[in-house]
Order: structure tokens, then C-alpha cells, then sequence
């Protein structure tokens, strides 16, 4: 174990951030260690999991990057169910296709997701009308205030849409590993298109949902290794009954998905027929013509520049229909 300078460019998918301390750790020993001299040194911690929804600034002297290479899966099995424990430094897409070619459901919406799963929970990652609330059952993480480990359940991870506990309490929680429950009977989730093209398919499988989802992400995002992207840079907001109507008034076509709190409006719609930014470049950035809510670094852009550009899409959006867009993507330093 070895603390080291990185560019953080080279650690994220969007391609920003400047210089870091960083050190990796495969033990929840060294973990503990890190964390004791980073108190000592009064560093900032971040814990980095695939890089894949977060950018840095340049200024990063005060912080330490973490990188936790905690590995293992372990199945645990009854009748109907099977309950699977993953560690933080599995990359997130291995479990989904361990689990579905084991003949598993519950993972097979999630298809693709990049990132770990460390940090899956962070986000409460969704896709295609499933979040990882849906089959979470419990994790557990290093408390790092009390340097103590802590089992945290379901509840108490407060997951709401893209947001959750460790989120709320930045900096708090290193995650260990994850305990999720997975079906061996048939429980297909086909209410987003184009999954609901299978709702007539016989012998239907997990494996061909996650083949179709597969197929879909690809035909419709970017691979983050050619055309360096964050995914979804904004979250789907979700607007008030009252506010919804006054919206169909001035936009008949405005897509608007029922909510327990409302409408939820794709920001994809809003970023293409409000903010008419859907394939628009500005200097190295842009947004991708098959799916306006993916931000591209086309060049060498510092997390300023990213600012910069998503603000006018939040700004036009914002003065045309009072809604603000809220960030998904991370933002350090």
C-alpha cells in the first residue's frame, strides 16, 4: 500500500481532474490505516469507485483518493429466493451477468450500468423502471468518524430517486459490500420501452432482457472509452400536480411520467426541445445527438468548462419553464 500522484483524468470517464493523492486498498485493514493518516494529515478522503459519474477540479491538495480493490461474490440460497453479498471493488455489470447466468432476476434492468458496485448504493442506480433499492437488502461500510464497521439496512439507507444516506452524509461511509435478494422464478420488470416489446415472448428469460438492454445502451449512449462521458449528467425532475398542468398548457407534448410526489419530466425532453441543445458542441464539449442528457468531453475540458456548458442548458431551461435541473454527476473540488 502506497500513497501515489495521480491525474484524476486518467481515473475518471468524463476525463477531468487535476493531480491527486491516491492510494489503492484490497483489505479492510489497510482501509483503516488510510483513513487513520488522512485524519492525521487533516486530508479529505474520497473514495473512488469506477469513476464513472464524477469529476474533479484542479485544486486537490486537501484530498486523498481511495481506491478499494476489495473483491469477492457469494451466493446464499432457499427455495424461491437467493441472497447475494458482493464486494465494493466488483465491477457492477460482472454481478448483473453473474447473477443472470445463474438463471437469477432482479439484475437484468441494470444491465450495463458502469461503475462498481461500491458504488451502486450511492446513486440508488436505476434503469428501465428498477432501482438497486428494489432487491437491497443490507450492506455493510466502514464508519469512517468512529473507524467502526458498521451493517446498514435497507431503510437505513434513506434511498430516494439517485440519492440515498451516503450522499446526504458525504464523507461519512466506505462501503464494504453489498447484500442484495434475488428470484429464481420469472419476475420481469417490461414497462419501459422498448423492454415491453417482450411482454408477449414465450420461455422468457433474464438473459434476453439483459440482452435487449444491452443492445438498447448501446444504440443510444456513447462508450465512455471513445467519447469520454459521465452517463446521465441530470436527474428526470419531478414537478407538483399544479405545476404539471400549467406545463401541458404551455407544452401539449411534454412527456410526464405519474410520481408518488407528482410528474417526473425527462430531462432528456426538456435539454432537446426547450434548451434546443440536443447534439449541440460548444468548443470540446457536447451533448450526444442520440441522447441529450449525456455531457461529452471532446477535447481536454477542466471541470470549470463542464460547469459552464451545463449551466446554459439549466439556465435556458430554468427561465423558459421554471424547472430546475438537478445535477446527477458529482462534482469534486
Amino acid at each position: 500500500m502506497e500513497i501515489k500522484k495521480a491525474l484524476l483524468k486518467d481515473y475518471t470517464s468524463l476525463r477531468v481532474g487535476g493531480e491527486v493523492d491516491m492510494v489503492t486498498v484490497t483489505t479492510l485493514s489497510e482501509l483503516v490505516e488510510v483513513v487513520m493518516l488522512a485524519k492525521k494529515e487533516e486530508k479529505k478522503i474520497y473514495i473512488l469507485g469506477g469513476g464513472t459519474n464524477t469529476y474533479f477540479g484542479e485544486d486537490l491538495d486537501n484530498l486523498l483518493v481511495i481506491k478499494i480493490y476489495i473483491k469477492g461474490i457469494s451466493f446464499e440460497e432457499n427455495k424461491d429466493d437467493v441472497f447475494v453479498t458482493a464486494y465494493a471493488g466488483e465491477e457492477w455489470d460482472d454481478l448483473v451477468r453473474f447473477s443472470v447466468d445463474k438463471g437469477l432476476w432482479g439484475l437484468e434492468n441494470l444491465s450495463l450500468i458502469p461503475g462498481t458496485v461500491g458504488s451502486s448504493p450511492v446513486q440508488n442506480i436505476g434503469a428501465y423502471g428498477v432501482e438497486l433499492k428494489d432487491v437491497f437488502v443490507s450492506l455493510s461500510a466502514l464508519d469512517m468518524t468512529t473507524l467502526n464497521v458498521v451493517e446498514i439496512s435497507k431503510e437505513g439507507c434513506d434511498f430516494e430517486y439517485r440519492d440515498s444516506l451516503f450522499k446526504k452524509e458525504y464523507g461519512r461511509y466506505s462501503i464494504l459490500s453489498v447484500r442484495i435478494k434475488l428470484s429464481k422464478k420469472s419476475s420481469p420488470v417490461l414497462s419501459y420501452k422498448p423492454l415491453d416489446s417482450l411482454l408477449t415472448q414465450e420461455n422468457l428469460t433474464a438473459s434476453i432482457v439483459r440482452d435487449l438492454v444491452i443492445a438498447t445502451r448501446i444504440a443510444k449512449l456513447p462508450d465512455w472509452k471513445i467519447y469520454p462521458n459521465a452517463g446521465s449528467f441530470f436527474k428526470n425532475p419531478i414537478v407538483t400536480t399544479v405545476e404539471a398542468e400549467g406545463l401541458r398548457a404551455s407544452y401539449p407534448d411534454m412527456p410526464q411520467i405519474t410520481h408518488q410526489k407528482g410528474f417526473k419530466i425527462p430531462a432528456a425532453w426538456l435539454i432537446e426541445r426547450v434548451a434546443d441543445m440536443k447534439g449541440v458542441r460548444i468548443k470540446d464539449l457536447g451533448t450526444w445527438p442520440n441522447q441529450p442528457l449525456v455531457v461529452i468531453n471532446y477535447g481536454s475540458s477542466s471541470a470549470d468548462d463542464v460547469d459552464r456548458f451545463t449551466e446554459e442548458i439549466r439556465s435556458k431551461i430554468l427561465l423558459e419553464t421554471g424547472i430546475a435541473l438537478e445535477q446527477e454527476v458529482n462534482r469534486i473540488g
